[in-house]
């Protein structure tokens, strides 16, 4: 595309989809220009209840081996994930699981709160307590701005609350001393709110705008503007951008004047939005940010997925994730999990793949992406900060040496153990955030001479 493609691009008059139109052509026009490194970074926060245990996701290659008093740094690619993560062995070139780092400066128990992300000890059983720090999740998201900055979507409420729908508090991101970030907990508003603005140059369209009419009848116009301005390499990525949005299911409508743009057929409107399943209204979340990220209205969600209040009674589960965590069901502890790991390898997966088949510069979205699975309370139900899994899907920009691989570092105490600290401190400055330490220090490593406080070198491209 030359300067003249570029220029009209600039000029293209939008109508009702300039909102969501123009994000897109913003990435077009940077990729017009060869300005590679202009592409975004995103990151997609995870938050599981109850614990991740490290054991599950650890792959049988590797047990036994991964026990050693030095950093363990494996070819994930070559061996079998767990059978819970079979979903995502299509992604497992850029696949990372990371073990062994620990938060003891962190509270225990049923959730650490702002802690997980913010590393520190605050909160009580019910309670989140004081918020002294914008969370990691927040300090990406400044340094890769959208029209929606951050966007917080949730399942459930507090850890140990039934809360359910509508805005919330979870306790767990905050974009500053004293400002938790609220996350929208109601996916049909959700989509309002994301989408709605999409028609707000039409008369009385705010008012009139509701969920069963499709987004897309509202951008026709604007759709062909841009299919005409931009060349047929980007017609691709036009195709996955409009994708994303008929998935949301709106409602069924065929658009027989799109049908080389765009999808003959809308899908037809569910229940997917204002479903009272907790597993649907998940898969309605994930489709909001995954939309959103393709769209270009964020480059940062933090997605708090459940808490130990939620029971997944559509995958046949009789206890919720606090009476699995005590052993009050009527199968092992074990066998629950690994039934709520292979749904979430799922979701994960699903994101994956819309991301991957997205183009971007001489890749993909997922290349320019970091998927960040992780719990609210470390190592179990009642996490000890011992040990902090995380499991991280996407090439992240080529910015860490993470994709495809398998990494525990020493126990705690031990030389060469790390710390939740350390490692948000790669993440941000990798990101562009030269901070010498993110988050407060665990001072019993520091006494011992155990602790580094500083980034994780042997990550950095």
């Amino acid at each position: 595309m030359n300067f003249t493609r570029r220029d009209t691009l600039k000029s293209l008059s939008l109508g009702a989809g300039a909102f969501l139109l123009t994000p897109f052509l913003r990435q077009v026009e940077i990729q017009a220009a060869g300005q590679s490194n202009a592409i975004p970074n995103r990151f997609v926060f995870v938050v599981k209840s109850s614990g991740i245990v490290p054991g599950g996701i650890t792959p049988e290659a590797f047990k036994g081996k991964d026990s050693s008093s030095s950093l363990f740094n494996e070819d994930l690619t070559k061996v079998p994930l767990p059978l819970p993560m079979r979903a995502l062995e299509p992604f497992k070139d850029q696949l990372a699981i990371v073990q062994g780092l620990s938060g003891k400066m962190c509270r225990g128990g049923h959730s650490s709160w702002f802690g997980m992300l913010g590393v520190y000890m605050t909160g009580g059983e019910f309670d989140g307590g004081a918020v002294i720090r914008a969370t990691a999740d927040a300090e990406l998201a400044k340094l890769n701005p959208a029209p929606f900055n951050h966007l917080g979507l949730a399942i459930k409420g507090k850890a140990l609350s039934s809360d359910y729908g509508g805005t919330m508090y979870p306790g767990i991101s905050a974009v500053g001393p004293g400002q938790e970030l609220p996350f929208q907990g109601s996916p049909d508003i959700a989509y309002e709110q994301l989408f709605g603005s999409a028609v707000s140059t039409n008369r009385g369209a705010e008012k009139s705008f509701k969920l069963q009419r499709n987004l897309l009848d509202f951008m026709i116009d604007d759709i062909k503007k841009v299919t005409k301005a931009i060349p047929a390499a980007e017609h691709g990525k036009m195709d996955a951008y409009l994708n994303a949005f008929e998935e949301l299911q709106v409602r069924h409508s065929k658009l027989t004047s799109m049908e080389k743009q765009i999808a003959a057929n809308a899908p037809g409107y569910s229940d997917k939005f204002t479903s009272t399943v907790e597993e649907v209204r998940q898969e309605a979340q994930f489709d909001l940010a995954t939309a959103s990220l393709i769209a270009g209205l964020t480059n940062v969600v933090t997605i708090r997925l459940d808490n130990v209040d939620m029971t997944y009674r559509r995958l046949g589960i009789d206890e919720d994730n606090h009476g699995i965590g005590h052993n009050e069901g009527t199968r092992s502890q074990e066998e629950y999990r690994n039934v709520i790991w292979e749904h979430h390898s799922a979701l994960l997966a699903t994101m994956a793949g819309k991301l991957r088949a997205v183009p971007e510069g001489d890749g993909n979205m997922l290349d320019n992406t970091m998927i960040i699975f992780l719990s609210d309370s470390s190592d179990n139900h009642h996490g000890t900060g011992m040990d902090w899994p995380y499991v991280i899907v996407g090439g992240g920009g080529g910015k860490l040496k993470l994709p495809g691989r398998y990494l525990r570092y020493p126990k705690y105490g031990e030389q060469g153990c790390r710390t939740i600290g350390d490692w948000w401190t790669t993440l941000l400055n990798a990101y562009g955030n030269p901070i010498k330490y993110y988050g407060n220090e665990d001072l019993v490593l520091k006494q011992n001479g155990c602790s580094h406080a500083g980034p994780l070198e042997e990550l950095f491209a």
